[in-house]
């Protein structure tokens, strides 16, 4: 994504060199936006926000890796495990209706 936002930005004339700096601004908004799009997409179909999100902010406090992060991880799956057994019959056939592929 950060290549070809680089090239993209390269053809529209607003930078000179398709090469982006992994800490600027523009990479840390586009991951942040891929982020959000997995969360928003493993919400709708697994019942939880994402595992194992990219850490876009820097420092230690930031780490996933800590005890905060094991915490969450477990609470995680352990949403999509229930999540799994009880609900995802009904959020299957839902989207099937949406799609047009519902079969009774």
């Amino acid at each position: 994504g950060v290549e070809a936002l680089g090239q993209q930005l390269v053809v529209m004339g607003i930078r000179n060199s398709a090469k982006l700096d992994p800490s600027s601004n523009i990479v840390r908004v586009l991951i942040d936006m891929f982020v959000e799009i997995g969360d928003h997409i493993a919400l709708q179909y697994g019942g939880s926000e994402a595992h194992k999100k990219v850490n876009t902010t820097a420092g230690p406090a930031a780490s996933l890796n800590g005890p905060m992060g094991k915490h969450k991880e477990l609470l995680t799956s352990i949403r999509r495990y229930y999540s799994n057994a009880f609900s995802d019959r009904l959020r299957q056939d839902a989207m099937n209706l949406f799609l047009g592929y519902y079969i009774p």
